[in-house]
């Protein structure tokens, strides 16, 4: 977080944060920005290096018109999906339910599958996130000194680098068919 902070310091003109909280008008200004920009961007994007799963089995009385309740993990920002298994080994996803601060509610006794997004660690990122959320910050402290275009352009700029984060990311998925191979797709998608 720091090392990247500091980059973005040090192209703007300013002084590089020594510490962590440190006091400085600088470390004041970016570290309240810091979970807007990147945490927003986390959840928008769906990045490979922020998905965890886990299996939510202690049940708790559930809330919302659902019987029951799981605790997520203390890691989780939010829960993406989720799923269970039935008998034959395959995911159900139509699975109705809900979550609030800490807890996914659902109907399931047995216990549930989620797939959740946590706040990775900085060294996890992608070259392009972390020049993405530099940008950002370069455009806090352009703001900072008025200089409102050239904020503006440097916004403009970080969403390219994010939207080339998320391309980068998306290709780090296993690739799935889209479509069932029944006759019909058989037949239309045959190779000659």
């Amino acid at each position: 977080m720091l090392q990247i902070m500091n980059a973005a310091l040090a192209v703007q003109g300013y002084d590089e944060i020594v510490a962590d909280n440190d006091g400085s008008d600088e470390w004041q200004l970016l570290s309240r920005q810091w979970p807007l920009i990147v945490e927003a961007e986390l959840e928008a994007g769906n990045y490979h290096f922020t998905r965890n799963e886990a299996f939510l089995n202690q049940r708790q009385d559930g809330l919302f018109g659902f019987e029951d309740a799981y605790l997520v993990p203390l890691d989780a920002m939010h829960v993406r999906r989720l799923w269970t298994v039935n008998e034959r080994e395959e995911r159900e996803t139509d699975v109705p339910w809900g979550q609030d601060g800490t807890r996914v509610h659902v109907t399931e006794p047995e216990g549930v599958y989620i797939e959740y997004l946590v706040a990775a660690d900085p060294s996890l990122w992608g070259a392009n996130f972390c020049l993405a959320v530099n940008m950002k910050l370069q455009a806090i402290l352009l703001r900072n000194k008025e200089d409102y275009g050239a904020a503006d352009r440097m916004d403009l700029d970080a969403e390219q680098k994010f939207q080339i984060a998320r391309t980068t990311s998306s290709k780090a998925r296993s690739a799935t068919e889209p479509y069932k191979t029944g006759r019909i797709a058989q037949a239309r998608f045959r190779r000659a």
